[in-house]
């Protein structure tokens, strides 16, 4: 009984492949760059063959040529050739390759024993994460989903990448946006807006702020609901509305049937057919909404990393909002401190996850305390200077009747509605401006403004 528990504990091995891979090596140029573009020394189970595999890994970056004699000469000078067994080992490993054509097969079983190998240690890593109580469940449940999913997804890719493929990427990428012509980045659909941001970029986090009632919201929506209309996959968190009321706000922007007429079902026959329109053009769009009233930024990246894996892909994130959002663990007079930290995880899930995220924010009472035009600023963003720091793009909504007097008219169109600023106030990798738009409040909606 002892024997066959022993035996069930044996870690994930394939010696013989090992050997195969190694051998093949010493035969072959070709097999080592097949070899090299799979393993690392680590996936080696044997110390001995990892030393091996070092030493032909080191010499083929300095171009020195790779052969039973070179790196046998070479193991002498690390002074690690008696533990490797000599030049005797390095012949036995030469003749056990009978086909070095198929190292590659050999690489990539010796690969998968070694994610088994991970697997287990992260597994025992987990256990006694668990067992020690030190952090919070949802600490240990984001490291290890991110950490075995690491190891799915492992690949020969170094932290520091040559200029040179930088710089051709960047190229190959240009010359893609020129041949289709289509913005870099995921459209907002308002003409105005991309043509200063170009669309919401990957890896950028973008700040969505405005007094409360001015329509960030409805600003959001229009842009998720653009975006997964051309074929883009978009993520919602709302924090404050039920997925119904988003609903509702999508239906009606997207029907114009007017939203008290949702709220009261008072529905022409005319409106429901224009309301099964609506719902027939989200069919087959990549867009979900969740509605977690409290969510920490790790749980949110689960969710997301999730979507991505189950879509092939995520373009933007929209969340409302970031006063809503919680850390967990920090005191109320920590809440500075909180959204910094808050605003920092969600930019770095921006980069992780390859998307744009766009966080809605509310500003202080700074608008509405000085004179003149009322137009936000970067010091109104509330709670904390971090929000500023952190974003890539900040952007300010300002309708012209939220500050007008009762008795005063507001800068209305009476075919479409009111007019917004959408003031792009930070832009980290291009110009800052103001685009117009107009603002439809029967059905929370904004628009491109007509050109003169």
């Amino acid at each position: 009984m002892d024997e066959e528990r022993k035996d069930v504990l044996l870690p994930p091995t394939d010696i013989d492949a090992e050997k195969a891979v190694l051998g093949s090596m010493l035969k072959n140029q070709d097999a080592r760059a097949d070899v090299i573009a799979l393993l690392r020394a680590e996936d080696f189970y044997l110390k001995e063959h990892q030393e091996i595999y070092k030493t032909m890994l080191d010499m083929d970056q300095r171009g020195t040529g790779v052969d039973i004699t070179t790196v046998y000469s070479a193991l002498k000078q690390r002074k690690t050739s008696d533990m490797v067994g000599g030049i005797t080992y390095l012949s036995r490993l030469m003749d056990e390759a009978i086909v070095p054509s198929n190292a590659r097969y050999y690489a990539e079983t010796v690969a998968d024993k070694s994610k088994m190998r991970q697997l287990i240690n992260e597994a025992e890593s987990i256990r006694d994460a668990a067992y020690s109580s030190e952090l919070p469940p949802e600490d240990i449940l984001d490291s290890a989903e991110q950490r075995i999913l690491e190891i799915a997804h492992k690949s020969q890719r170094s932290s520091y990448v040559d200029i040179n493929d930088v710089l051709f990427e960047n190229i190959k990428n240009l010359q893609e946006l020129e041949k289709s012509g289509a913005e870099k980045g995921t459209p907002t659909g308002f003409r105005d807006v991309d043509k200063i941001l170009g669309g919401f970029q990957r890896t950028d986090l973008i700040i969505l702020a405005a007094r409360p009632g001015v329509g960030k919201t409805a600003f959001a929506l229009n842009c998720a609901e653009y975006a997964a209309s051309v074929g883009k996959k978009v993520m919602i968190f709302s924090l404050e509305m039920a997925n119904t009321q988003l609903g509702e706000r999508l239906l009606s922007m997207t029907s114009s049937v007017p939203l008290e007429n949702i709220h009261k079902g008072t529905l022409s026959m005319e409106d429901w057919e224009d309301l099964s329109a609506a719902q027939d053009s989200f069919y087959g769009m990549d867009m979900v909404i969740d509605e977690s009233s409290v969510i920490t930024p790790l749980e949110m990246k689960n969710k997301c990393r999730r979507f991505k894996q189950e879509k092939g892909d995520l373009d933007l994130v929209v969340i409302d909002y970031l006063q809503l959002m919680s850390m967990g663990g920090y005191r109320i007079e920590q809440r500075e401190k909180e959204i910094a930290a808050i605003t920092r995880s969600i930019k770095i899930m921006a980069k992780e996850l390859d998307c744009a995220v766009v966080l809605l924010s509310q500003l202080s009472r700074g608008p509405e305390q000085r004179g003149g035009d009322h137009m936000p600023k970067l010091s109104d963003l509330r709670d904390s200077g971090a929000i500023e720091q952190d974003a890539d793009v900040v952007i300010f909504l300002k309708r012209d009747d939220y500050y007008s007097s009762e008795d005063e008219r507001a800068n209305i169109d009476d075919s479409t509605g009111l007019t917004c600023a959408v003031n792009i106030a930070k832009h980290r990798n291009g110009p800052v401006g103001v685009a117009n738009l107009t603002w439809i409040p029967r059905y929370v909606k904004f628009g491109n403004m007509a050109r003169e």
